[in-house]
């Protein structure tokens, strides 16, 4: 008898337990931020609560908002992790556990969450704070690439060399143009990207898409969207004159970019031929300009040439000795000369085909790759694979390649020198 009391007595102090552990104030339908994260740091703390039993409370007691549950959790979990106790296998359980009930994920919560911060807007605007830290941001950014001399070279033969197109304008705008922006204004300027500009979104996880699609579209359906912005690119088929800029400041290395026109007419006029050729150029270590201004003249410290296809643009970049600026500017026109001529071996040629080849298979490994790799697809209005751009570079003929490089036209020779 007394075993049989005892045992009672056991099973009740463990029933006992169980709901005292279970016992905290889930916060109510209009809580916030704070309230969640106490709650969250309750639950995770509790001794008498099992990892599993931390896990399906979190779950089964959440808010309506996603993103209020992402942020709170996420916080909770940062404040209570000790050492020996990863942050990422409580929040791998919490994720495997919201799939299994809900279909959804913790990325497709923190995707959310990240939307509704950058929505943070009032009437007056966006929040002052939010914008101070991002002009400081910006003007930081600008600055550093001011102090990146190659990247400030680049910059400044776009200019130059697209100075009456909307392209040659700073990417980033300019210092002045941000310190004078107000909060109201750039409101503004959102609501009409939100309501006019067309919008591509490219989600890369493990979430399912379908929903992604769905929560995407909540956003816009409230939106009176309007007539879209036209998407259009100006090319300039031949360059009208040669254009001759030089700067100097105080740098140790001077500074060679020359910008070509390449002859194209959209991204993918005769693309294949043009990038082919631009790696026969100056695209690799086999290269024309790699091989003989560097190595054999050792004119410059580095020299390659690249396609910009989006903008049908050649531009080669190169650190050179200010002493040798005028040699190497002649050394880059005649190895392009050669190319016009097909002055190429077929092995630099197998060697560019290999290289491309190798560089589109592995364009879908990295996230990143993956998304940009869909965003310039989608841009163009006509989606191919990797494997398909492999196909079209294989069957380029010398020919082609001579045709190409016989297109190709010098617009803008921008010289950045040391001061003496």
């Amino acid at each position: 008898m007394k075993k049989v009391i005892s045992f009672v007595v056991a099973i009740a102090l463990v029933l006992s337990m169980s709901v005292c552990a279970f016992a905290a104030e889930v916060p109510g339908a209009d809580a916030d931020y704070d309230a969640w994260v106490s709650y969250y740091t309750e639950v995770l703390t509790d001794a008498t609560l099992t990892d599993d039993a931390k896990t399906t409370t979190i779950v089964d007691n959440m808010p309506a908002s996603k993103a209020l549950f992402y942020a709170s959790l996420d916080k909770a979990v940062d404040d209570v992790v000790t050492d020996g106790v990863e942050s990422d296998a409580v929040l791998n359980a919490v994720n495997d556990k919201l799939i299994a009930k809900y279909g959804w994920g913790l990325d497709e919560a923190e995707w959310e969450y990240e939307v509704e911060e950058n929505l943070d807007i009032n009437i007056d605007g966006f929040k002052k704070e939010n914008v101070q830290r991002e002009k400081r941001l910006l003007i930081e950014k600008i600055e550093s690439e001011k102090d990146d001399k190659r990247l400030y070279a680049l910059g400044r033969m776009i200019e130059e060399m697209c100075k009456s197109e909307t392209y040659g304008l700073p990417k980033y705008g300019t210092q002045e143009e941000i310190e004078a922006a107000t909060e109201k204004e750039l409101m503004n300027r959102w609501l009409k990207l939100v309501v006019n500009a067309a919008v591509q979104v490219t989600y890369v996880g493990s979430a399912d898409c379908g929903k992604i699609k769905d929560t995407v579209l909540t956003f816009f359906n409230e939106i009176q969207r309007k007539a879209v912005w036209p998407i259009k690119t100006e090319f300039v088929v031949d360059a009208y004159d040669s254009n001759f800029v030089t700067e100097k400041q105080k740098v140790k290395q001077g500074k060679l970019v020359i910008g070509y026109r390449a002859g194209m007419s959209y991204d993918r006029d005769n693309y294949a031929a043009v990038r082919l050729m631009t790696m026969i150029f100056g695209g690799g270590t086999f290269s024309k300009l790699f091989t003989n201004v560097r190595e054999k003249m050792s004119l410059c410290y580095y020299c390659s040439a690249r396609l910009i296809n989006n903008k049908g643009l050649i531009v080669v970049e190169s650190g050179v000795e200010t002493e040798n600026t005028v040699k190497a500017l002649d050394a880059i026109r005649n190895e392009l000369d050669d190319v016009k001529k097909g002055n190429f071996t077929d092995e630099t040629l197998e060697n560019a085909v290999l290289s491309l080849t190798d560089m589109y298979k592995s364009v879908m490994d990295p996230v990143g790759a993956i998304d940009s790799w869909f965003t310039m697809n989608c841009l163009a209005g006509e989606f191919r694979s990797p494997e398909e751009y492999i196909e079209l570079i294989k069957n380029v003929s010398r020919e082609e390649i001579i045709i190409a490089a016989n297109m190709v036209t010098e617009d803008t020779v921008f010289i950045l020198e040391s001061e003496k």
